[in-house]
């Protein structure tokens, strides 16, 4: 019988809805919609900084389970704009190597906290 771990990071936001950052299940780690806040709840005003700030909030959650970036194998990605699609490829490209990116989606999709522009959720090995 496999058994989970519940992850719930100091160093990101803590959310405001009944989820955990992250859970551990077996040699996976699935990791919850992160999003652009600080671990002050502070939200940036342009897109490329929340870019930054949720791939930063994902390698913090990512390390506190044993995993990182590049572990991981699936990523989902929602855009508030999905005009904002090829700037957040080239952000996202900067933090995966070259020719080994995880599968992913990319949708557009309103989010429930006014002033996100985007978030992501990963799934990723131990």
């Amino acid at each position: 019988m496999s058994t989970s771990k519940i992850f719930m990071s100091d160093a990101v936001a803590k959310p405001k809805a009944p989820l955990s950052h992250a859970v551990v299940a077996g040699d996976f780690v699935f990791v919850s919609g992160t999003t652009p806040f600080d671990a002050n709840r502070a939200l940036a005003p342009t897109f490329s900084e929340q870019m930054h700030q949720v791939m930063k909030n994902l390698q913090q959650i990512l390390g506190e389970c044993g995993s990182s970036l590049d572990k991981v194998v699936k990523a989902n990605v929602i855009l508030t704009d999905i005009s904002r699609f090829n700037e957040m490829n080239e952000i996202y490209r900067g933090y995966f190597q070259e020719g080994k990116f995880p599968a992913r989606t990319t949708i557009e999709a309103p989010l429930a906290i006014a002033g996100m522009m985007l978030e992501i959720e990963v799934v990723a090995t131990r």
